[in-house]
């Protein structure tokens, strides 16, 4: 005999009793049902959840590549300037054979080195616009050949409007001598703010301009290297190097001295 559940019901307000009876393998088949229909709908809780985690990390994620992609663009451009600047550093180290320093003794004795056939090559190519100048080791050292400053980049060069050459270079850099002579004016002109000038000899003046400060007075006698003052932004300029050549009273391309 087939084992049956008995379940009565009795209605409320009334004497008669119902009663039903069911087979234990469907009360058993629907108790299995139950259970799996329960499992699955975890299962599914538990996916449906996973997959809304996965969504927001997806988005974090594409968020921070786009930014990391930002960051990469412009690191980029860092990296392109800084080869620029190693490329410029490399060809001034091949000229000095040193690294850049502010040791005025070292500066001038490298540059000693190196400044006869740079001088030479230089006063062969303008004989034909400026007068020829006979030089020698002697009077090398009043011919203002060599740059004003060390590890700086041209931001203005010489024209008609402009008879001067920038040079962007850190603030307070160190400014040097071009060549040898006596401060024929140190002090404050309008536009040019703090003013060095150097008279070489020869024909020669050179001017320094927008300096923060200087360090000799006029009657001063400088050497060739020495340093005179720092880089600054006096007067109307941001900061940088205002560098000029007078030969006879008349301003002369600087850059073909270098």
């Amino acid at each position: 005999m087939k084992q049956r559940y008995i379940i009565q019901v009795v209605p409320e307000g009334s004497t008669k009793i119902r009663t039903y009876r069911i087979n234990r393998t469907w009360v058993k088949l629907f108790v299995w049902l139950v259970s799996l229909f329960a499992i699955l709908l975890c299962i599914f809780i538990w996916k449906f959840a996973e997959i809304n985690v996965q969504l927001a990390s997806y988005w974090r994620l594409k968020t921070d590549n786009e930014w990391l992609l930002k960051r990469h663009t412009e690191y980029e451009q860092v990296f392109t300037e800084l080869d620029s600047i190693y490329i410029i550093e490399r060809q001034i180290q091949n000229i000095l054979s040193t690294y850049f320093e502010d040791d005025t003794n070292k500066v001038r004795s490298v540059l000693d080195r190196n400044r006869l056939h740079i001088a030479l090559k230089n006063i062969h190519q303008d004989t034909d616009s400026e007068p020829e100048i006979n030089l020698t080791r002697q009077n090398l050292d009043v011919f203002p050949n060599m740059l004003p400053v060390i590890g700086g980049v041209i931001s203005r060069g010489y024209s008609e409007a402009h008879k001067a050459v920038d040079f962007v270079v850190s603030i307070d850099g160190s400014v040097y001598a071009t060549a040898s002579g006596r401060v024929v004016f140190a002090g404050e002109k309008s536009g040019l703010g703090l003013v060095l000038e150097i008279d070489h000899g020869g024909g020669f003046v050179t001017r320094y301009g927008h300096l923060a400060r200087y360090s000799v007075r006029t009657g001063n006698h400088v050497r060739k290297g020495e340093i005179i003052g720092t880089v600054g932004s006096t007067g109307t300029s941001s900061t940088h190097l205002h560098y000029e050549i007078l030969l006879n009273s008349k301003p002369v391309n600087p850059e073909r001295y270098f």
